[in-house]
């Protein structure tokens, strides 16, 4: 397993706490940590906001089947955060679950 998946990382979710003024405070805490993992470099993504090109880093995420992860989630590598965009689910036999991610 270890050369199938030579990465670790935490993954993290996000909470809203009342911050006493009527809004809310937005902190992500780690739910799971020192996940095997693979992280594998996708490409890239490019668009036009705010009149400047903006490209986006897209990464793809393997992690054990079992593992739960949702698209609300994010991951923290020693690479960097990244953004939980799907999560392919529902196959059979499946032996792995891969994630589609966005670098933040």
């Amino acid at each position: 397993m270890k050369t199938a998946m030579p990465d670790t990382v935490n993954i993290q979710r996000e909470s809203q706490e009342a911050d006493g003024q009527g809004g809310f405070i937005t902190s992500w805490g780690n739910v799971y940590q020192n996940i095997p993992a693979r992280l594998n470099a996708k490409g890239a993504s490019e668009s036009i906001a705010a009149e400047r090109l903006d490209t986006q880093l897209d990464f793809t995420l393997t992690v054990a089947y079992d593992q739960s992860i949702d698209p609300t989630d994010r991951v923290v590598h020693s690479s960097g955060t990244y953004a939980v965009q799907s999560v392919d689910t529902g196959k059979s036999w499946t032996l792995s679950k891969r994630c589609q991610m966005r670098q933040l």
